[in-house]
């Protein structure tokens, strides 16, 4: 029964039209956003879906932000995954993106958790540094400070960059006429599972006051780390993401973890409906790039290694030219100057 559910999910994602991740080509926008019309073309050029496009227009200054969200969604991405079968290189495809980003694998959770977080991020930074006029500093914290200092400063809008991610990386989904859709549903909770890294990233920030750098007065606010470190947070979501049938309870439709355990996940685990494929080989059917000609890793044991990374098809060994700053000086006030030192070493690639 169990099989024959999961068969079904699988069919339905494979017929229902894909509402994809369209917004992430905003990382290819090339021209400034000063206009409502160039939030119509983005419209008729499919970046934008449903209610992202009303949106746009009425906020229209926060848009070079998400394109810059955009981009650092794909920068912070590809790194995160450089060291995998599967290093991200899917995402470039957007807005038509490859299978294995439309059909509910766990790495389609990991890029709308990731494109989620970093919209939240980077509107909650925009408005502490003063970039969007709609909103200000983050308010201070409710707690009182633990330890010798006190809350001020500007502390980044958390508040504000979660609500307005949640509105535009959610509107897709919640049109009428995929609302009742599993990959919906998915969807939506991969979106909040990226917010959440967001909101349990902060940290606290500090600045020293006082004579000489005495630091006898400390101004404390709630800041957000890099991206990075909230993508590679859920990188860690990822390599433990719950596989998910939908199936009924009573008279409802829940989606359930696949392996019948009664064990639920939480609201900032990731979750999937379809396994991915191995990535070994090149498979424009599953969004499959292969990994021939990859760089690998012949002394390591982990997922960079040069047995994980060509699946066992072996390497070739060869030389390459590597370039390095070194000899940097430190010139008074205030530049450091390097040389620029060229070493030969052995590199593996995979056949």
């Amino acid at each position: 029964m169990g099989y024959l559910l999961y068969t079904f999910v699988l069919a339905t994602l494979a017929l229902a039209p894909a509402v994809a991740l369209h917004w992430i080509a905003l990382s290819k926008w090339r021209q400034g956003w000063n206009k409502t019309s160039q939030c119509l073309l983005a419209k008729k050029q499919h970046l934008l879906k449903g209610r992202q496009v009303s949106l746009c227009l009425k906020h229209l200054e926060v848009m070079p932000h998400l394109v810059a969200a955009s981009r650092d969604t794909t920068n912070v991405c590809l790194a995160a995954f450089t060291d995998r079968r599967w290093n991200c290189s899917s995402i470039k495809s957007a807005p038509n993106l490859t299978p294995d980003l439309v059909k509910g694998t766990r790495e389609q959770a990991y890029v709308y958790a990731l494109a989620s977080a970093s919209a939240a991020h980077t509107i909650a930074r925009a408005c502490s540094d003063g970039s969007l006029d709609s909103c200000g500093c983050g308010g201070a914290p409710h707690e009182p400070p633990h330890g010798d200092f006190k809350w001020g400063g500007c502390g980044h809008n958390v508040r504000h960059g979660l609500k307005f991610a949640r509105n535009f990386a959610d509107a897709p989904w919640r049109q009428k006429s995929v609302r009742k859709r599993v990959e919906a549903t998915v969807n939506r909770h991969n979106n909040q599972a990226g917010r959440r890294a967001v909101r349990s990233s902060l940290q606290t920030d500090c600045k020293c006051h006082g004579v000489s750098g005495s630091c006898n007065i400390k101004t404390c606010w709630r800041a957000l780390p890099r991206l990075r470190d909230i993508g590679e947070r859920l990188k860690r979501k990822y390599s433990i993401a719950t596989e998910v049938v939908q199936t009924h309870i009573g008279s409802r439709k829940k989606l359930m973890p696949a392996n019948g355990k009664l064990s639920m996940y939480q609201k900032n685990d990731l979750i999937f409906v379809a396994k991915s494929p191995d990535y070994c080989l090149r498979d424009d059917r599953v969004g499959s790039a292969g990994t021939h000609g990859r760089l690998c890793n012949v002394t390591s044991q982990g997922t960079d290694s040069c047995d994980s990374m060509c699946c066992g098809r072996g390497y070739r060994t060869f030389t390459m030219e590597k370039l390095d700053r070194c000899q940097c000086k430190y010139y008074w006030c205030c530049y450091v100057k390097c040389k620029t030192c060229r070493t030969w070493v052995n590199a593996h690639e995979c056949n």
